[in-house]
């Protein structure tokens, strides 16, 4: 009998997932060149260990949300986004990109709307904290009073993003933080506001940043919403003013120099004069 070809390492990885993942084709034990019985209990061992890794990864990448359906649905919801979304690559922070979408097309979490936005907030708050570190100092302020503000770009810290929703997910994540736990004991029920945001239909626009090690999350006012918006698509600041033009750019400087936001004002060459 011909021995079959060696496989690629390609190969092998491209089989070995559709293994773990129950695939059609994969439990063919030849695949391995390995004894049969010694093949299946590596793969169970390996199947264990991959879906428990993933169940972690994203219950750390998505508290809130796992918080909302609690752990037991967590963990159920983790292993079907598994096998439904393979990993692309061996970073396991990065497993849950495609999670919100996940959710918002799944038929048994149809009755809780908001929870693909929640997710997508959980996302943001992830990716934040895994961002670049932000300039230990805030850089070129005093051009905003000397040069003009089409040539100016506002810089904010790497990580920011704005989120906008139909849903109250803010306040939902509010309710859900465990520093929150601490205030129990004074509010009878602090999920009541999230409870009222629901209920009225109230949608948020969610500001998420890094402060330190740690994201923070803030609702947006429609005018920040839309200047923020601008200068993270790269607008020179007279066209981010202009995308917010009932913007308090004053009142908002100076948040965001408190809060951290804004790490730098950029100033593009001038002009060479013509010759």
């Amino acid at each position: 009998m011909a021995e079959r070809p060696l496989l690629t390492e390609a190969e092998r990885q491209q089989a070995l997932w559709r293994a773990l993942s129950h695939a059609p084709g994969a439990a063919d034990p030849a695949l391995w060149q390995a004894p049969q019985a010694g093949w299946l209990r590596g793969l169970q061992v390996y199947q264990a260990n991959a879906g428990a890794a993933a169940e972690r990864a994203l219950a750390a990448a998505f508290p809130t949300v796992a918080a909302l359906i609690g752990a037991a649905s967590m963990a159920g919801l983790a292993r079907a986004y598994w096998h439904a979304q393979p990993p692309q690559r061996g970073d396991l922070g990065e497993l849950g990109d495609a999670l919100p979408g996940f959710i918002a097309d799944s038929p048994s979490l149809a009755d809780e709307p908001y929870l693909a936005d929640v997710a997508r907030l959980d996302w943001r708050l992830h990716q934040a904290e895994r961002a670049a570190d932000a300039p230990q100092e805030l850089s070129g302020l005093q051009r905003l009073g000397d040069t003009d503000p089409a040539r100016l770009w506002l810089r904010l810290a790497p990580g920011t993003a704005v989120l906008r929703s139909r849903w109250p997910v803010v306040t939902l994540w509010h309710a859900h933080q465990q520093d929150h736990q601490r205030a129990a004991d004074a509010s009878p029920d602090r999920f009541a506001a999230a409870r009222a945001a629901l209920a009225a239909g109230q949608g948020e626009t969610a500001l998420v940043w890094r402060q330190g090690w740690r994201a923070r999350v803030a609702a947006l006012p429609p005018a920040q919403a839309d200047f923020t918006e601008a200068l993270l698509a790269r607008q020179p600041l007279t066209g981010a003013l202009d995308a917010a033009p009932d913007l308090d750019f004053a009142a908002w400087l100076g948040e965001a120099v408190q809060q951290g936001w804004l790490v730098a004002v950029e100033a593009a060459p001038a002009e060479e004069e013509p010759t």
